[in-house]
């Protein structure tokens, strides 16, 4: 019996092509929910599974101290993200947190302040989730997390003083409701995080990897950050987490931290693999204009309750008067797959390479499933 964690949509999803999955019953879905995310390009892209075959063919998994040539080859593109980069490679966003917040205490022994934003999401394991704000994760476990500060945009400026060993940052809050950060806030963020030497981790595990329109949303955001995130979509859905840091910061203490299947030779052969889909088609500019089409799409929807459409790129949320759940469970039944941000946020994450009819049909259920439930209040 699958534990309660995992909650359940009464779906049972059998067969994944593209934007679209097809349940046990044989009823087709438009999938924007995209695994949270990490189907970044959709299910069973024909490059990516290649790549999966060939690669399963030979190495699955080594271990930290053997080299792999497509490992080797992963690593040189993450350490380019950030100018002297070097990165660390394990298996989910939440263990990409945890290796950050370990690294910063490791690179700032001296300071013991963590700071975060209201309405940030870094995670469910112990440490990201002294990070993230929402009370309903937090409360079963509240006595055993870590000091964490969180402060609304404005506080958080002034309380980043010179004993803060780190900031964590979204450049968009996806889970706390898609809520992109001022590119204003975020430069002067990073200037004091400059000015105090606090760490600055920019934590991109959702709008990262070409999601927002670009190989990192930091940038766009006026984030300039030491430590970078990274997940879902890296290796199209195959379990990766990526942290990336400033070398000339320092590093992990020898054998300090560790994975028995980070860096793996399938998912470094993925994440090269996307990284090439990413840039030989331009995936970024059809990933910012697409996701304008359909922001633009959604503001469209003339329906009760429809409020403020906001996000950057293929991260997208739609504002509601209602209840965030009941707006997913009346789509679902549409055939169409999103998921909340909030209790007050419909969420649509779609993958690459969706087609116009699917963003039609997804905004097109939206306006029916609010309409639907506005009758029934």
């Amino acid at each position: 019996m699958p534990s309660a964690g995992y909650g359940s949509r009464g779906l049972t999803a059998v067969r994944g092509a593209g934007d679209r999955l097809w349940d046990a019953q044989g009823r087709e879905y438009v999938d924007f929910l995209a695994g949270h995310g990490a189907a970044l390009f959709g299910h069973a892209h024909p490059e990516l599974v290649s790549v999966l075959r060939e690669s399963a063919a030979s190495c699955w998994t080594l271990g930290a101290g053997l080299s792999h040539p497509a490992r080797s080859r992963f690593l040189s593109l993450l350490d380019g993200l950030i100018p002297e980069g070097c990165s660390f490679l394990s298996n989910s966003g939440a263990e990409a947190v945890e290796a950050a917040l370990k690294l910063v205490i490791a690179l700032r022994p001296g300071k013991k302040r963590l700071l975060a934003l209201r309405r940030s999401f870094h995670g469910r394991t112990l440490g990201a989730l002294a990070l993230t704000f929402n009370p309903k994760y937090r409360k079963p476990w509240q006595e055993q997390l870590c000091a964490v500060e969180h402060h609304t945009s404005e506080a958080l400026l002034e309380a980043v003083e010179d004993d803060v060993a780190a900031v964590f940052v979204e450049p968009v809050q996806g889970e706390g409701g898609v809520h992109p950060l001022d590119p204003a806030f975020g430069g002067a963020l990073s200037a004091r995080c400059r000015e105090t030497g606090a760490l600055l981790v920019a934590d991109e595990i959702q709008s990262g990897w070409g999601r927002c329109g670009a190989m990192l949303a930091s940038p766009g955001a006026g984030l300039d950050p030491d430590v970078v995130c990274l997940a879902k979509g890296v290796a199209g859905g195959f379990p990766v987490g990526v942290t990336v840091w400033r070398k000339n910061l320092g590093d992990f203490p020898v054998q300090g931290h560790g994975s028995t299947y980070g860096a793996n030779p399938l998912a470094c052969a993925l994440g090269e693999a996307t990284w090439e889909l990413l840039h030989r088609h331009d995936l970024f500019r059809w990933a910012e204009e697409r996701g304008r089409a359909f922001r633009e799409e959604l503001s469209r929807v003339d329906a009760p309750g429809r409020g403020e459409v906001r996000g950057r790129g293929l991260l997208v949320g739609v504002e509601i008067e209602g209840e965030s759940g009941a707006v997913v469970r009346e789509l679902q039944r549409r055939g169409v797959l999103a998921l909340p941000a909030g209790p007050r946020v419909v969420r649509f994450l779609p993958p690459f390479g969706a087609s116009p009819e699917s963003f039609l049909r997804a905004a097109t259920a939206l306006g029916e499933a609010l309409r639907e439930l506005s009758r029934g209040s």
